[in-house]
């Protein structure tokens, strides 16, 4: 099934693709807390594989003066500066409430 050894972490597979030796899928779904049987251990060596090749893949991609991407999108500061506005008047609402004093509503308990 498995023909070279690749950076002592697997073996390339029939299709070519790295394919993660199986202690070291043990050690990962451990520590995630995870209890693959056999055949989804195979499984995970071969998807685990084929995302470290992904990051090969990156690695070999010129990135020289390219600026360094902090978000996916551009952020804008979208708040809107703080401005003094008139606000309600402040008898007409009291005169509204069933209770208040010096200013305060008055509420019942909500706890004893």
């Amino acid at each position: 099934m498995t023909d070279t050894k690749h950076l002592d972490i697997g073996a390339i597979d029939q299709q070519g693709h790295l394919a993660l030796d199986l202690a070291i899928v043990n050690k990962v779904a451990r520590l995630a807390r995870l209890a693959p049987d056999m055949a989804e251990q195979e499984m995970l060596s071969h998807q685990l594989g084929q995302i470290l090749e992904h990051f090969q893949n990156l690695e070999s991609l010129d990135t020289e003066g390219v600026e360094p991407a902090y978000h996916p999108q551009e952020l804008l500061d979208t708040l809107r500066p703080d401005q003094v506005m008139a606000s309600y008047d402040r008898e007409i609402f009291m005169d509204l409430t069933p209770k208040h004093k010096d200013g305060c509503l008055m509420v019942p308990r909500t706890f004893d």
